[in-house]
């Protein structure tokens, strides 16, 4: 009898060992997921950055025509109150303005990225207006950037942000636990839950409603219907489970990705197959996608559908699993949140960047022969996005500039620059990619921005080389205007080491390997 005493006793402390292990565990998985997505990085202090504000003047610049095809030259600028309210030749100078001299530089529309993660980053925000975007759009939003954006809207420093709801999926109930809790997903099982669910995302204030791969056909359609008659826009991937005539005959129009096009071929290619469907057919998948781009954009024009390009990181998928040391060296890693890009090794599909973690690494030990497989795929994959993003250029598809900021190696801010980069060299006049980062967008978002005229906000940027000549131009930043605020070059420096700074205060791997390369 006493034995058995002492073993339900020890049994209990087991029992409570256990309880209490699983509850530290717990704890520091839930910390080690915040860190994660950027939640644990020092945070600047944007308080501590004073732009200039009131009435200000930009002299003798060479400004983008509003339709934003051409540059006019020996031009003045008149903001007031946040808004541009004459633009002439010769303007009269009020009392007390601030003048800024734009003889030699080029005026242009603030860049626009339709398609961020800002996840548990703050700082991020600061980047964006580093690098001349004053628009962005979120793309897996939360309640943290709900309340970013109306503190943005109340005079916080920070780009103008469009929150669209968390990323719809469906998935099984244990599945969807993880996937909500460690990717930040909904799950919506049925149509009742995708009415309810829509319904709660329009009452909290999201602009939008992102929906994933994973949705069900019947769900896909029940939030379709809600979001019309909230008068919410509809974006994001092409579900698995439908096909594009559902695409066509349905509200959602904004497709996010090229790849996402190229996907929903891949599946007429193999209907078998969701994903990769033309692994080992790589050459007859891209014919099978030039054969059928014409009937695509078409399609696209017809029922009116934007696209968001994110076409720099496609093509970095070709050279990520292959080459990663070197596309790191490409990037301003430093600028990255170091909780981003460490990522965390035993959460799968996590959005970690660095080598030994980076999302789309292979196998360990991949044979020599399969491994040459997968270079041809990933190529091939590169390769079909590109086939589609010029034929979408070729045939007039409306296209606004994303990038997909945070996905490895697509640092926030910096990376528009480099997907206006890829939408030139896919096939767009320099005059097209920068409509696709300003009237564009802004007039898809109804935003009062996105050209040069009279009556439109005064969100914009001094360059001090011709973006027309070269789209790299856009890179070449002396100011920038957001909502009234001017931040001069010294100001804007001053954002990025405080960035730089806080990110080195809170890195755990070093990243002197990969020293940013040009």
């Amino acid at each position: 009898m006493a034995n058995r005493k002492k073993i339900i006793k020890w049994l209990k402390y087991l029992g409570l060992f256990f309880i209490v292990l699983t509850v530290v565990m717990g704890i520091i998985m839930h910390r080690n997921g915040i860190r994660m997505y950027g939640g644990l990085t020092e945070q600047v202090d944007h308080q501590k950055f004073t732009p200039k504000e009131g009435v200000t003047i930009i002299k003798n610049v060479n400004i983008l025509s509003a339709e934003g095809d051409s540059l006019i030259g020996y031009q003045s600028i008149l903001i007031d109150n946040g808004i541009i309210t004459s633009i002439d030749s010769i303007v009269k100078t009020p009392s007390g303005a601030l003048v800024i001299d734009g003889s030699g530089k080029y005026l242009i529309p603030g860049l626009i990225d339709t398609h961020i993660h800002l996840f548990k980053s703050p700082n991020d925000l600061l980047l964006y207006l580093a690098n001349g975007v004053t628009e962005i759009r979120e793309l897996i939003g939360e309640e943290d950037h709900l309340k970013w954006r109306d503190e943005i809207n109340n005079g916080r420093i920070g780009p103008k942000l469009h929150v669209y709801s968390p990323r719809l999926g469906s998935f099984g109930s244990m599945e969807g636990f993880f996937m909500e809790y460690s990717q930040g997903y909904k799950n919506i099982k049925n149509a009742d839950e995708a009415k309810k669910m829509v319904t709660e995302f329009h009452e909290q204030g999201y602009d939008g409603i992102k929906v994933y791969s994973q949705v069900t056909k019947e769900v896909y359609n029940v939030i379709n219907r809600t979001a019309k008659a909230l008068e919410m826009p509809v974006v994001g991937h092409i579900p698995w489970s439908i096909e594009l005539n559902d695409i066509w005959e349905g509200n959602q129009n904004n497709i996010v990705h090229f790849e996402e096009l190229m996907n929903a071929l891949s599946r007429v290619f193999n209907p078998d197959k969701v994903l990769g469907g033309f692994f080992g057919k790589e050459e007859e998948f891209l014919k099978f996608v030039e054969l059928h781009s014409d009937e695509l954009t078409n399609k696209l024009i017809e029922n009116e559908i934007v696209l968001s390009s994110t076409l720099w990181l496609n093509e970095s998928f070709a050279r990520q699993p292959f080459e990663i040391e070197q596309v790191l060296k490409e990037v301003q890693l430093e600028y990255e949140n170091p909780g981003i890009s460490e990522g965390l090794s035993y959460i799968p599909q996590a959005i970690a960047w660095l080598p030994e973690v980076n999302r789309y690494k292979l196998q360990e030990g991949i044979r020599a022969e399969k491994k040459e497989k997968y270079r041809k795929f990933w190529g091939a994959y590169a390769k079909a996005c590109q086939i589609i993003a010029t034929a979408c250029i070729n045939k007039g598809v409306k296209i606004m500039v994303g990038t997909d900021a945070n996905l490895p190696p697509v640092v926030p801010g910096f990376s528009l620059h480099d997907e206006l980069i890829s939408l030139h060299n896919a096939g767009m006049s320099n005059v097209q990619a920068l409509q696709s980062a300003t009237i564009i967008p802004a007039t898809y978002l109804k935003s009062n921005s996105g050209k040069i005229a009279v009556g439109y906000d005064a969100n914009l940027v001094l360059l001090d080389k011709n973006p027309l000549l070269d789209i790299s131009n856009t890179k070449t930043i002396n100011t920038v205007v957001t909502r009234g605020q001017v931040f001069d070059r010294a100001l804007l420096d001053d954002i990025l080491d405080a960035v730089k700074e806080a990110n080195e205060n809170s890195r755990t791997v070093d990243i002197s390997t990969y020293k940013h390369q040009e």
